[in-house]
């Protein structure tokens, strides 16, 4: 059995709720061009695709136009109104000290991410930290997951994600790896169970429990990723 060195992360809907962030931007944005609002269950079912493609979605504003006042007013309320997940803090401690290395890939801007998660204080367990900025094909294309394993240095068959939704399903069996499932987040349990990734579960205790139960026997050298680990 391939032994597993690291776990990379989805943000949204699986370590952080960003419920309330996301759509008070999509209606403050929606109130300053004089359009009408989406409905707040559209926008969070939306959560998950990148910011242009949720808004050609659920408006017919410019994008990349309505992106710039979203932005403008998420900057200023993101990490306010962002919180954590429960149990996020504790399967990340528990597997730092297994010593697995840790990573996230978020269609969210690394930039947000990085505010968000510091806020929270759970910035410093990533060593790896690919946002959507940094890729060209964000997931379900593997390319934010290959990023993430060549930061930390390790193969892909070597790491595992955690996610809530079908594009980390997805982007994991694209990239040839295992996905581990929350129902925490923005995906109906049905449309997982379809997609039969490794596990489903309710729970982020019960998923570091899988991951530490079937490898925690892992013994991982620290990281020499250096300028790389925040790419």
């Amino acid at each position: 059995m391939t032994t597993l060195r690291a776990v990379c992360f989805d943000l949204d809907g699986t370590l952080i709720d960003s419920d309330e962030s996301i759509v008070a931007s999509f209606f403050y944005a929606c109130d300053k061009l004089g359009i009408p609002r989406p409905d707040r269950k559209a926008i969070i079912g939306s959560i998950g695709y990148l910011l242009e493609d949720q808004i050609a979605q659920l408006t017919d504003y410019d994008p990349h136009k309505f992106a710039t006042v979203y932005r403008e007013y998420y900057g200023r309320v993101c990490c306010e109104l962002t919180q954590l997940m429960p149990g996020a803090r504790e399967i990340l401690a528990t597997l730092r000290a297994a010593g697995f290395l840790l990573g996230f890939a978020t269609s969210k801007r690394r930039y947000y991410a990085e505010q968000i998660l510091q806020r929270l204080g759970i910035l410093d367990f990533f060593e790896a930290r690919v946002g959507g900025e940094d890729v060209e094909k964000p997931k379900p294309d593997p390319e934010p997951l290959i990023k993430v394993a060549d930061i930390l240095g390790v193969s892909l068959n070597e790491m595992l994600l955690v996610g809530d939704t079908r594009f980390d399903v997805l982007a994991a069996r694209n990239a040839g790896m295992k996905c581990l499932c929350v129902t925490l987040g923005y995906e109906d349990r049905s449309v997982l169970d379809s997609l039969q990734p490794e596990g489903i579960f309710d729970s982020l205790e019960a998923v570091g429990a899988y991951i530490m139960a079937r490898w925690g026997t892992a013994r991982v050298k620290p990281s020499t990723c250096g300028d790389k680990a925040h790419a």
